[in-house]
């Protein structure tokens, strides 16, 4: 997600609950729940069963701005080789605007996707992705 006027700067969000707001100290923990900040182009880590929903959708969440990519990366150590596949999501900058996010965000929730994991896909602020969901019902 890019965000600031005109430059393309790619903004920090925790990994675990999307909140972009990092501590005083400038290690890039999050001053909501202390987890590891990290660049959008980080891959999301979201359970298997999220992943296997969203890819089963990809062309549907396209319409909302919203690609998928798959990553295979090899992780080493001592004798041991595991292959993990990650998901990379690339947001259209256009998501925030006409109400697309709120779109998305109820969609992938009628797609049975909890709420943690949609925090975990990092679209926004945690407080606007519950306000959302609380709107709902």
């Amino acid at each position: 997600m890019w965000e600031n006027d005109n430059e393309e700067t790619e903004v920090f969000r925790c990994l675990k609950c999307g909140c972009s707001r990092t501590d005083a100290s400038g290690f890039l923990s999050c001053i909501l729940c202390g987890a590891a900040c990290g660049l959008r182009s980080e891959q999301c880590y979201i359970t298997d069963a999220t992943k296997t929903k969203l890819l089963a959708h990809a062309e549907d969440l396209k319409d909302f701005g919203l690609t998928l990519e798959e990553h295979k990366s090899l992780n080493k150590d001592a004798k041991t080789t595991i292959a993990a596949i990650g998901l990379g999501i690339q947001i259209a900058r256009e998501l925030q605007t006409g109400g697309m996010l709120r779109k998305l965000i109820l969609y992938l929730h009628e797609l049975a996707i909890s709420r943690d994991e949609i925090l975990r896909l990092r679209l926004t602020e945690p407080e606007e992705v519950d306000q959302i969901l609380n709107e709902r019902e």
